[in-house]
């Protein structure tokens, strides 16, 4: 119960900063801000909280991990060739972005949830 309170809560936040921030922003680190966080954090909310379905295949970290990841993938294959899916510009350097959130929402599943959220 606690670990789905807490996910849903970090889903919540970056939710609310994918609103925050945009191409307006103009705060600390604008280039990182504008151009990659939401791109790791999304993709670390999307493994949370695939890790909440009641199915052992779907909650299972490699299934999570390369799911999110391929999809990522996917979006920005379809933006390479030309058909905007949830957005425009071919980046590269997102691929590496949406990786590096699959790593994080790993390292939060192993190493950091269940030392804060008893079982």
């Amino acid at each position: 119960m606690m670990k789905k309170l807490t996910v849903t809560i970090i889903a919540l936040i970056v939710g609310a900063l994918h609103f925050v921030t945009g191409e307006q922003y103009q705060g600390p680190f604008p280039v990182f801000v504008n151009g990659y966080l939401i791109d790791i954090l999304l993709p670390m909310t999307l493994y949370l909280l695939l890790g909440l379905i009641e199915n052992k295949l779907i909650r299972s970290r490699i299934f999570r991990a390369c799911a999110v990841f391929g999809f990522g993938c996917f979006v920005e294959t379809s933006q390479y060739f030309g058909h905007p899916v949830f957005g425009s510009t071919f980046d590269p350097l997102d691929i590496l972005a949406y990786g590096g959130g699959v790593l994080l929402g790993i390292l939060l599943d192993l190493f950091v949830f269940p030392r804060l959220i008893p079982r």
